[in-house]
């Protein structure tokens, strides 16, 4: 059994070295780290060799600067094809030693044929792996194709998946996805299985460089949900049909997607989208949003 890790890297030196120790102590016989540097204009890719001096499954590429989400497809396109398992990581985050054992397992439950994504909660922490106290609870109910259309609940850093998931995501390079982790959770629940684990197996740092990043109190929280309501909307009409355009979707699926995309350019579809009860977001405040964003014709 050999997992593949696909981690991207830009200008990563202050947090790097953590991330690259941590990945060193899973605890996995056969691992190999495939990085890929976008451009770093730091100590990034000397840091990096240095590793690669001591631990030969370390592989770097480097390349040009084209962002994270492109970045990680372009990983996905280079993985390698005889590993059984791959993960995506991020480069400031820190993992416990069983986090990719963990995954592993949670992954064989399902049938090797069909495509499976494993994602998972984290534990919250500062620049200094400091735990935050969170005041927002994490709370995932059913997992359903329609839920994955209109909301991510697959953090990147967490997912791990299977050999036919990766052939799932090599088919097609995405222009519309919203993230590479939301793109994944879409296709496998389009497509296969998803399990989401309620335990917590990484420091998901939050620092003022992220990418991307939690809303750690409730007032961080509102202010996110505000600034949904006021943002330029379309994206997720957008990832939607480029899904639809480029994957033969189940019959099912089919409908539901149909039925989503009718909302976009009429006030009666998206009444009666809203009077679906298989589209909703996990959380009652999100839930909410997302019901005003779909009336006032942002989503």
């Amino acid at each position: 059994m050999k997992l593949q890790i696909l981690l991207s890297t830009y200008n990563g030196e202050k947090y790097i070295c953590t991330q690259l120790d941590s990945i060193v102590t899973q605890d996995i016989e056969e691992k190999e780290l495939l990085i890929r540097d976008d451009g770093s204009n730091d100590r990034t890719v000397p840091i990096i060799k240095t590793y690669m001096e001591l631990y030969p499954w370390i592989i770097l590429y480097e390349g040009k600067n084209i962002g994270v989400q492109r970045s990680f497809f372009d990983l996905l396109n280079h993985a390698d094809l005889k590993a059984d398992y791959f993960a995506f990581a991020d480069q400031d985050d820190e993992w416990f030693p069983e986090k990719m054992k963990r995954a592993i397992e949670k992954l064989k439950l399902f049938v090797e044929e069909k495509p499976a994504l494993y994602c998972s909660d984290k534990v919250i922490v500062d620049e200094k792996l400091n735990p935050i106290n969170l005041t927002v609870p994490c709370i995932v109910h059913k997992i359903t194709f329609a839920n994955a259309l209109v909301q991510n609940i697959c953090t990147g850093c967490t997912v791990v998946f299977n050999r036919e998931m990766l052939f799932l995501l090599q088919q097609y390079v995405p222009e519309e996805a919203v993230m590479h982790d939301w793109w994944s959770y879409l296709l496998a629940s389009a497509f296969g299985n998803v399990y989401y684990d309620s335990n917590a197996y990484i420091h998901y740092r939050q620092h003022g460089e992220n990418v991307t990043g939690a809303q750690t109190t409730r007032i961080k929280l509102l202010k996110y949900r505000i600034g949904e309501l006021k943002k330029p909307r379309g994206a997720l009409y957008k990832q939607a049909r480029e899904l639809s355009v480029h994957y033969k979707l189940p019959n099912d699926k089919q409908e539901i997607i149909d039925k989503f995309l009718s909302a976009e350019n009429s006030f009666i579809a998206r009444i009666r989208l809203l009077q679906d009860k298989r589209f909703y977001r996990q959380k009652k405040g999100d839930d909410l949003v997302f019901r005003l964003i779909v009336l006032l014709g942002k989503l």
